[in-house]
């Protein structure tokens, strides 16, 4: 199911946001607690505005509140700070919907609007026992003004296909609201899809990963929010047969691309940092092939050569 947004949009439309240059922001609870539990999260929200975000992530059930309406008042202060801020906000509560309770992350846009909804698809024993209802088993993508996002929460993790799903379907990020931080877990997933990680943590550290599963920026005691610059149209390419054309990318583009070179790992990852260059026009222009099609195109060719039993 696809939310409100870009749904329907033409493939020029949506050619037109696929390399946005995205700003992201995820807030982190560690510390927190009591009565002044949502004040002191959005005091840490308005810090993280400084970065001037297109979208922030809360972190799961931030609230700790009974569960509300989407038009309750906690969606109505996160649409309020939203609409200032002109940011998206990911923002997870435990939502009461058709005489069932979810656990939930409500996508807001930038005037402040409901433009989604996701439901845990995988709560605990625990939360079953409270009443908490498993959401749809195919995860929803959610169409923003930059790109395509997907969400999970907390022990949605342990779901490998979820994750593999919303890649499958096109998502460039996708957001972990989440009680803890899955540290170990959480850029192996990142890589495992090639998409960038954005995690929101009641305890620990909030952090937010590369494609390749490494550590963009992590939330910390002095600074308890964590930000980055994602490109959204980086790929991952295999050194083999590309090596020699992206030595050609970087001389022709120079300053408009970024390349970096993971040497240990024998890959190469392309970002375009110039919003009229998009990666999937390089990658024509030069024939360059991404790491999955590489591997997809290998064992095509191992199949072949397989003697028959």
């Amino acid at each position: 199911m696809v939310k409100p947004g870009l749904a329907g949009s033409d493939a020029r439309r949506r050619d037109a946001v696929r390399d946005r240059i995205v700003r992201v922001v995820t807030v982190c609870q560690e510390g927190l607690k009591g009565d002044s539990l949502i004040n002191d999260t959005f005091e840490r929200l308005d810090q993280a505005a400084s970065f001037k975000p297109d979208i922030a992530c809360l972190p799961e059930d931030f609230t700790r509140g009974k569960p509300e309406a989407v038009t309750g008042p906690t969606i109505e202060r996160v649409g309020k700070w939203a609409r200032a801020q002109s940011c998206y906000v990911i923002s997870p509560l435990r939502v009461r919907a058709g005489g069932r309770v979810y656990n939930s992350a409500v996508l807001i846009d930038r005037q402040g609007k409901v433009a989604g909804r996701y439901d845990k698809i995988h709560p605990t024993e625990d939360e079953l026992q409270r009443g908490i209802c498993p959401g749809e088993t195919d995860p929803p993508l959610f169409e923003t003004d930059f790109g395509t996002i997907g969400i999970q929460i907390c022990f949605d993790v342990n779901w490998r296909e979820g994750w593999a799903r919303l890649k499958q379907k096109g998502a460039r990020i996708i957001f972990w609201p989440s009680a803890y931080a899955a540290a170990h877990q959480m850029p192996a997933l990142a890589f495992l899809n090639q998409c960038f990680v954005v995690t929101s943590t009641v305890k620990s550290a909030s952090r937010i990963y590369d494609i390749t599963g490494d550590l963009l920026d992590a939330s910390a005691k002095d600074r308890p929010w964590a930000s980055a610059v994602l490109p959204l149209g980086k790929r991952l390419f295999e050194t083999d047969f590309n090596a020699p054309k992206m030595r050609q990318v970087e001389k022709k583009y120079g300053s408009k691309v970024q390349v970096t070179w993971l040497r240990d790992d024998d890959w190469i990852t392309l970002a375009s940092l110039d919003p009229e260059l998009a990666v999937e026009d390089i990658m024509k222009e030069f024939d360059l092939t991404p790491l999955d099609d590489y591997i997809l195109r290998a064992q095509k060719a191992q199949a072949k050569q397989r003697p028959e039993k």
